[in-house]
Parts: structure tokens; sequence; C-alpha cells
């Protein structure tokens, strides 16, 4: 189709009353409020994010502070010992009903096989008096810390009788050895006649150990005594007619005892 020169100059006329009555200013004030929302929105999802993580990262270190509380972490550790000194008792009364009807040996369930009845149930439970078997950590008679010389003459699960020379509630050190150490140090530095350590008594357990008498012994308790003839308070485990006189009494002797020869 082709136009006329008049009608090409009446389109150009109204393309431009066209484009005079476009509200270009109002156009372009919007533009600019869409590319301001656009960058408010950018803003908001940025901060939003960073919200995000610094709360994630708060409850993150909340979670480990609360997973990894050293006061949890000794709980965690005391009922592991507590769990493994039940299983250990429980063994040992398996064993002896084993032996006192004739069972062999190989009928008594191990420390092994009820610790996954133990795991399998996890129950926490207090038999009697709830008191387990203090000074079971020695096992197969040996003594933890430092090894010790011949002449302390260790023996485990032993508590020797003597006057004491130097009090273990308020005497205590890192190690048997050093309980030992100690005595042959006094004895060796005792003048005259005074009284010579010549038997040493020390508490490995960290949960104390069990005494008939009034005071309450803890982990490292050192005893300095002495002798002429000594004599033994306890050896081994303390037997059912004693602690069902001594309720308290755990079953198995927690203490570590030597006598030295001067």
């Amino acid at each position: 189709m082709k136009y006329t020169q008049a009608q090409m100059n009446r389109m150009k006329e109204a393309n431009k009353a066209r484009q005079a009555a476009q509200p270009l200013k109002l156009i372009k004030l919007v533009k600019e409020l869409q590319q301001e929302s656009g960058r408010v929105a950018e803003d908001s999802r940025t901060l939003n994010a960073a919200h995000q993580n610094a709360a994630a990262a708060e409850l993150a270190s909340r979670l480990k502070a609360k997973l990894y509380n050293p006061n949890n972490q000794q709980g965690l550790d005391k009922w592991r010992r507590q769990r493994l000194k039940l299983i250990k008792k429980r063994e040992e009364a398996a064993l002896a009903t084993a032996q006192e009807s004739g069972q062999e040996k190989e009928d008594v369930p191990s420390a092994e096989e009820l610790a996954i009845v133990e795991a399998s149930s996890l129950l926490v439970e207090e038999e009697g008096t709830g008191l387990l078997p203090s000074g079971a950590e020695i096992e197969d008679g040996i003594i933890p810390g430092r090894p010790l010389p011949e002449e302390c003459r260790a023996e485990a699960h032993t508590d020797y009788d003597g006057a004491a020379v130097r009090w273990g509630l308020t005497y205590h050190v890192e190690s048997a050895a050093d309980c030992c150490q100690a005595c042959l140090d006094h004895a060796h530095s005792a003048e005259g006649v005074g009284k010579k350590c010549n038997v040493w008594v020390y508490c490995p357990s960290e949960d104390g150990c069990y005494s008939p008498d009034i005071y309450e012994h803890k982990h490292q308790e050192c005893w300095l005594k002495q002798a002429d003839e000594p004599k033994l308070n306890f050896k081994g485990r303390y037997d059912e007619e004693y602690r069902n006189q001594h309720p308290t009494a755990p079953v198995i002797v927690p203490w570590v005892s030597g006598v030295i020869r001067l």
C-alpha cells in the first residue's frame, strides 16, 4: 500500500502527539522505584540469610556446650565405671554359684556377655545399697600408676593394720609407688627409737575406698604405718557375713598395701 505525502505527514504528526502524551517522568519514576524495590528485596534476603546463619551458629554453639559439658562427661565416665564394676560383680557371683553347683566354667557368662545384656537394656540400677566393688580398677593385679619397686612388696586388694605414723586423711599422693616411696623415706629419716614406717596403704579407686571407721576415705589417700608384726585387716574380698553386718561394705577390698623390710 502506498501512502500519499499528506497521509504520511498526518501519521508523523499523530506519532508525535502520542509520544508527547506519554507520562515520561512517571514512567521513569516507576522504573526507579522498581529498581529500588529490587535492591531492598535483595538486601532483605541477604539480611535474612545473615540472621539465619547467626542463629544457626548460636544454636550449634549451645548444642556443643550442652553435649561436651565437662560435668556431663564426668557423669558419663562415672556411670561407665559403675557399670563395669557391676558387671564384674555379677560375673564373680555367677562364677561362685557355678562352682557351688558343679557347673563347668564355660557355662558361666563372661563379663563381655553381661556387658552386651547391660548395653541392650540400658538400665542404670542400684542393687541393695547401690554400692559397687570399689577398687575394681585393679585388673589382674596390675596396680595403676608408675611401676612399684620390688622392695615395696605391693599387694592389690589388701589392707594391712598398724599404728599410723602419717594419716592418709590429710596426705594424698599420685600413685601407690609414691606412697611406698614415702614410707621408705620416712623409715630412712626416722631418728633414734622413733617409729619407722614399714607398712603403707594406698587408695587407688577414684570413687574412694571403704573402711569400717567413721571417716570418708578418698582417692589417693596414703597411710604410713608401723607394725612390729603386720597383720591383715582385709584381703581379696569382704565375705558375705561381713557385708551383712556392714551394709556399706563393697565386695572387693579396694586398698593396695605393702610391708617393707627394714
